[in-house]
């Protein structure tokens, strides 16, 4: 008997939780009930969490009052490729169904909606937001530049926020989560900064990462500025230009990096985990090893570090080392000579 998944007849009102409806053994299948909170135990991220939430929201609007099975989740895949979606918006409601299976001991099987998404993923390249281009250190230093010769608090902000996430790999959820607490000062100018959670520390262990002496120039001209000795490391602009008490927000991140980032002539899919990308891509040029990349940016596997940098890899891998000799940026010179 092909196991199904019903949705609940009641609407999701806005303050319910789409993920307590959860999936339970009923019979030879499975429903989504509610009243027990599936997810509640589960080491998601705040970020992954409203993601599944918001892709079951849709998943149970497209439904209505029909049976999902493996053949109508195969049905729903379809829909978001005709709508032009990112094969991301699919694989993010399988993900978000698995793990709310697998956290009341169940192991999903679906086949024909895997198979789909495989399809999908071949046939959509570039379809929907697309990856976050990079912006690498350089680019990261000009944007800072600019955005401290403004003097005012917000520019001073700003360049503090770009250095830090440059320096440290930071995802948006990680920066706008800091204290001044969190940072540590060396004699030689550098600090120390410790993340206390992050999307691959669910468990809170924690993990010091490495500011340069000239990122700590720039956070404390913004601590001076905003006259900031704990609490929040960044926080929003009240009206007036004056630095509140309320933490910056993550929706604002990518704002200020967009703003930022047009301010020094770099245009293209700039976002907010664009510094993250681009300090991985850098970090390649430089020479790092794979295990250096995954220890700086907190990566669980190589994946996605490997799809960031692959035009990077790319130039460092055996042609362009050994046939070529690279003796300048957007330069080289043949190692054989005819």
């Amino acid at each position: 008997t092909q196991a199904s998944i019903r949705p609940s007849a009641a609407p999701l009102g806005k303050k319910s939780s789409a993920l307590s409806r959860v999936v339970a053994l009923s019979g030879s299948g499975f429903l989504l009930s509610s009243g027990v909170s599936a997810l509640a135990a589960a080491s998601l991220s705040p970020a992954t969490r409203r993601s599944y939430e918001s892709a079951i929201r849709r998943l149970q609007a497209w439904l209505g009052e029909r049976t999902l099975d493996d053949a109508a989740l195969e049905a729903y895949i379809g829909h978001l490729h005709d709508r032009g979606l990112s094969p991301a918006s699919a694989a993010s409601t399988l993900a978000a169904l698995r793990t709310a299976a697998r956290a009341n001991g169940i192991e999903l099987q679906l086949p024909g909606s895997a198979a789909a998404l495989a399809g999908y993923r071949r046939t959509s390249s570039g379809v929907g937001r697309g990856q976050a281009d990079g912006i690498q250190w350089h680019e990261a230093d000009a944007m800072a530049a600019a955005a401290a010769d403004t003097g005012a608090p917000a520019g001073l902000r700003d360049a503090a926020l770009i250095a830090v996430m440059s320096d440290a790999l930071l995802r948006v959820s990680e920066l706008v989560a800091l204290q001044v607490s969190d940072l540590s000062l060396a004699d030689d100018g550098s600090a120390t900064l410790t993340v206390c959670r992050s999307k691959t520390d669910q468990n809170g262990e924690g993990t010091d990462l490495y500011l340069g002496p000239p990122t700590v120039t720039r956070l404390s001209q913004w601590l001076r500025a905003a006259d900031i000795t704990s609490g929040p490391l960044f926080r929003r602009i009240r009206r007036g230009g004056h630095p509140g008490s309320k933490p910056l927000h993550t929706s604002s991140v990518a704002s200020i990096l967009a703003k930022r980032a047009a301010a020094v002539g770099i245009t293209g899919k700039v976002r907010g985990h664009s510094l993250r990308v681009g300090s991985a891509q850098s970090l390649v040029r430089a020479g790092a090893s794979l295990p250096e990349i995954l220890q700086d940016g907190r990566w669980a596997s190589s994946r996605m570090p490997a799809l960031y940098t692959r035009k990077e890899a790319a130039a460092r891998r055996g042609t362009a080392r050994l046939r070529y000799l690279a003796v300048s940026e957007g330069s080289w010179t043949s190692k054989y000579r005819t």
